[in-house]
């Protein structure tokens, strides 16, 4: 073969390799799409059981309505908590904070350590609802992320959940996470739904 057939060949190679990449890219462009028009739904069953497992929960209901998630928790120790939580906003930073507000009400709710525990348990549901398959095989039992109180609204960070804080330290899984982010979190008769938000893609 001459020179001139194997420059001919390595540009047919050159040109189908760049098509194929195309083709890959415009796909993964069209998937984006696709998962930034999807609504996650987070039923009240599913927020029920993410509370349940929070510390020191013996039973619990989460009933959404009129925009507030009502939470009912009895604990181990025979006490008990009644709530409505109003989620507020969510603010995700370039390779920087990932939260979730929600303001209590009762107000002085806020300053309970319990309540902390049960909206981080629901902030917990939420980052394993949107991240779920880049936190596989990377559970850890029994624990939650990590609400912090600013006047009376809690605050929680969801890369303060186990599982994220795992994944963040693998490059890889840390770039898809900051690709995938929530535009808004909305409470509707049934559950939570997670808008979310791809960088990257139009919306």
């Amino acid at each position: 073969m001459s020179r001139t057939d194997v420059m001919k060949s390595l540009l047919r190679s050159a040109a189908s390799s760049a098509s194929e990449q195309l083709l890959r890219v415009a796909s993964l462009r069209k998937q984006f799409a696709l998962f930034m028009q999807r609504r996650l739904m987070l039923s009240d069953s599913k927020l029920t059981a993410a509370v349940a497992r929070a510390p020191d929960v013996s039973a619990a209901t989460v009933t959404s309505r009129a925009g507030q998630l009502h939470v009912d928790a009895s604990f181990r120790d025979g006490t008990s908590l009644l709530v409505r939580l109003t989620s507020l906003k969510t603010t995700f930073a370039p390779r920087g904070v990932k939260e979730w507000s929600m303001r209590t009400d009762p107000e002085n709710a806020a300053y309970d350590p319990r309540c902390a525990d049960v909206v981080a348990a629901l902030a917990s549901e939420v980052a394993r609802t949107l991240w779920g398959p880049l936190l596989r095989g990377r559970g850890v039992p029994g624990r939650n992320a990590l609400a912090h109180r600013d006047g009376t609204v809690l605050v929680v960070d969801l890369r303060t959940v186990p599982e994220v804080r795992s994944a963040l330290g693998q490059p890889l899984l840390a770039a898809a996470i900051e690709v995938f982010g929530l535009r808004s979190i909305d409470v509707y008769e049934g559950g939570l739904q997670l808008v979310p938000n791809v960088r990257g893609v139009d919306s």
